[in-house]
């Protein structure tokens, strides 16, 4: 029986319980008042509905799929997570390394010397005499790069319209790479760059995140300030296919003398 077969109906005139069914009082014949009744049946569950809700909480088929499911999110994240890292640590397209047997291109006086005289001619260099200043000249401050992981080495080639940086360090042993790709353009006094993406060994950066990616770079650009600042005074800075050129600014016209 069910709680709405046992509730009673009130009659408001003589207070006769009249059954639930009934609309009039069963001894005066007033109307009763059935949207309490109306309420409470629905508010009652059908049997049969309950019935099956709990059955399908207890079915072991549906359980086990529900497990299933879950258990394959789960590996599915994992195996996302092992390949992002796995691609993170592979090594990109990079030069072996090779001993220097010559010295390299005194390009930082070569720069200094062109940023003074105007009617120098451009200075021109090629991405393999760009690695073995870099190599040369970053040997001897290892210890000042890098506080975290162990530097090892800085790679630059070019292609038209940009340049591509990628740096070296170890963990234990371990070699980590970070590569960005720039647009960089001298521009009055300062250069200018965008950022065209970059790699975690081969994993891929979107420009966007790279805006904030800078302190990755920041190390070996403190260490090539002096080289920076040469640049600057240039009239312009191109890349080309594995060369880049660095024009001087030119002179001022003088006016003429009366």
């Amino acid at each position: 029986m069910t709680k709405l077969e046992t509730m009673k109906l009130v009659c408001p005139d003589c207070q006769r319980e009249n059954d639930p069914k009934r609309i009039y009082c069963h001894d005066c014949g007033t109307k009763l008042d059935r949207s309490g009744a109306a309420a409470r049946k629905s508010k009652e569950e059908d049997p049969k509905a309950v019935q099956k809700r709990v059955a399908a909480m207890f079915d072991p088929g549906h359980a086990l799929l529900r497990k299933r499911i879950v258990q394959g999110g789960k590996l599915v994240l994992f195996a996302a997570i092992v390949a992002v890292v796995v691609q993170m640590l592979r090594p990109p397209d990079v030069p072996e390394k090779t001993k220097q047997s010559e010295m390299p291109p005194q390009i930082n006086l070569q720069l200094e010397s062109a940023s003074m005289d105007p009617h120098s001619a451009p200075l021109q260099y090629t991405d393999d005499q760009i690695n073995a200043y870099l190599a040369y000249t970053l040997k001897g401050k290892r210890a000042a790069l890098s506080k975290y992981l162990q530097f090892e080495r800085a790679i630059a080639s070019f292609d038209e319209g940009y340049s591509q940086v990628t740096v070296e360090r170890s963990l234990y042993g371990i070699s980590l790479f970070t590569t960005a790709s720039y647009e960089a353009s001298v521009e009055k006094g300062n250069i200018v760059t965008k950022n065209r993406g970059a790699k975690i060994g081969r994993m891929p950066i979107h420009p966007a995140l790279m805006e904030y990616g800078g302190i990755l770079f920041s190390d070996v650009r403190t260490a090539l300030e002096r080289e920076r600042k040469s640049i600057v005074k240039l009239g312009s800075m191109e890349f080309h296919p594995h060369l880049v050129v660095f024009t001087p600014k030119a002179a001022a016209p003088q006016s003429p003398q009366t």
